[in-house]
């Protein structure tokens, strides 16, 4: 079985792996269905990053083929989604209180959990250890499987700093995180939401998913924001861009006392304004990626429909094309969301 491994700056290897078909103690063989094309995959490729193995490949759904000894709550056939393990117990952060600090919560991403795989999931079938899989309600079909990472990313953030009834929501960037962003914010009781992102295809998709206003950065978006807030400025803005363009105007944006939620990921450092943030008491709070029980959630939005992904999904290509899409996106191409089909 060949698995693509992001291994440096521009580059794929197709890696020989044995094909699993027995799961050993406390894992599942999966078959995968669907893997989605994350941002962080576009960054490894593009600038040459160390890019864990397992990370190639880290948005993705499929059916359990086998389950190893001591897994009691997975069967044969069951519908899946890769999650985040949950909170272990043990650890010294969980020990205290703290359990969604959990030290094991990152250990997958980092290699470091003992079951950790040699790959992802740009291959037709991984082992995984049992514990991160979710399992999914029915009619989430393969496409809208390999969207709830990322959109779980977008839950976990609009959790930690859920908007008050009728406040004034500002998106930095409307990619995959953004675009649902703009859906939860929507069914969290937003009064009204202004989504700020450069192309004007991502931009009508913002206002197909239920913002108020989608506009460019800029005098556009400042002019947009107040009149959004009648003139105060947003009451939240979640930074989903992750640059210093757009963590510089989301301060601008917002009313004296507001909070930035920062959940895009900036490569590499920003220069900010201390003196700016603390001349408005803004609170400044950051979410990563996301928690175990909260897949469960997502996976039930989208189920019921209230959660979209389907406008996001642009393409699907087979597992040989991931090079040059890769190459694509890395030069620029708009798409929001690209598929990855290990079978084709």
């Amino acid at each position: 079985m060949k698995a693509a491994l992001i291994t440096g700056r521009e580059q794929v290897d197709f890696a020989e792996f044995p094909l699993p078909e027995k799961a050993g103690p406390g894992t599942a063989v999966v078959e995968i269905g669907r893997t989605g094309i994350c941002g962080s995959d576009v960054s490894a490729f593009k600038d040459g990053h160390d890019y864990p193995p397992f990370l190639s490949g880290h948005e993705w759904g499929g059916a359990v083929l086998d389950v190893g000894e001591g897994v009691a709550d997975l069967a044969v056939g069951n519908r899946v989604v890769a999650g985040t393990p949950p909170a272990c117990g043990r650890c010294a952060m969980c020990r205290a209180g703290h359990a969604q600090r959990c030290e094991g919560l990152t250990a997958l991403s980092f290699g470091t959990h003992p079951l950790t795989p040699a790959h992802g999931a740009y291959a037709e079938r991984i082992t995984v250890p049992a514990e991160m899989l979710i399992r999914l309600p029915d009619g989430v079909d393969d496409d809208q499987a390999a969207m709830i990472e990322p959109a779980t990313v977008a839950l976990h953030a609009v959790r930690r700093r859920p908007p008050l009834l009728g406040e004034t929501a500002v998106v930095m960037g409307a990619g995959p995180v953004g675009l649902f962003a703009v859906q939860l914010l929507r069914l969290s009781g937003t009064g009204r939401v202004v989504v700020v992102e450069p192309r004007q295809r991502r931009r009508g998709l913002a206002l197909e998913l239920g913002a108020d206003a989608a506009v460019a950065p800029g005098a556009e978006a400042a002019a947009a924001v107040q009149h959004a807030s009648g003139g105060l400025g947003a009451d939240l803005v979640f930074d989903c861009a992750g640059n210093e363009a757009a963590l510089t105007a989301a301060v601008e944006l917002c009313r004296p006392g507001a909070t930035i939620m920062m959940l895009g990921v900036a490569s590499g450092s920003v220069s900010v304004s201390p003196l700016a943030w603390l001349s408005k008491e803004l609170t400044v709070q950051t979410s990563l990626a996301h928690l175990n029980h909260e897949f469960t959630v997502t996976a039930d939005l989208i189920a019921s429909g209230r959660l979209r992904t389907e406008p996001l999904h642009d393409a699907t290509v087979g597992l040989t094309e991931l090079p040059r899409t890769l190459a694509d996106l890395a030069a620029g191409q708009d798409h929001v969301k690209v598929l990855v089909d290990p079978r084709a």
